[in-house]
């Protein structure tokens, strides 16, 4: 071996031990790993289903966001589902890269209704179920 290659494989060795500490030190002061950051956590999730739930309450309460939401999923216009939610408790960052599902059908015994759930995450899912009535002769 000569000089050249005793010193590279000196260079070598020190940059990976300096990598693992590098990533020690910014777990330690703070900085989130990426992917820790994109781990997805029961708190996420259990957050995400209680704005679903408050949504649909609020929606139930008020006579206009009912009737464009039920507008929304007729004509599959998640546009106008986004508004809706957004004026009802969830965040542009709620919605942001989550997959708006609309879905009509299903009756409950002549009741027009809205369901809305999510799941939280990879995807990040928010459906919203619209009831239709069943009317039987």
């Amino acid at each position: 071996m000569n000089l050249s290659s005793i010193a590279l494989a000196f260079v070598a060795s020190l940059i990976l031990l300096a990598v693992p500490g590098t990533a020690r030190a910014q777990v330690a002061s703070g900085e989130q790993n990426s992917h820790f950051a994109d781990t997805p956590s029961k708190a996420d999730a259990a957050s995400l289903e209680k704005k679903a739930t408050q949504a649909q309450a609020r929606i139930h309460a008020n006579k206009d966001d009912r009737d464009q939401m039920m507008m929304a999923v007729k004509t599959n216009e998640v546009p106008l589902a986004k508004q809706v939610l957004l004026r009802n408790g969830f965040t542009a960052e709620d919605l942001e890269n989550a997959k708006i599902i609309l879905r009509t059908g299903g009756g409950k015994g002549g009741k027009d209704e809205i369901e809305i759930s999510a799941t939280c995450c990879d995807p990040k899912e928010i459906t919203i179920q619209r009831s239709l009535e069943y009317f039987t002769k």
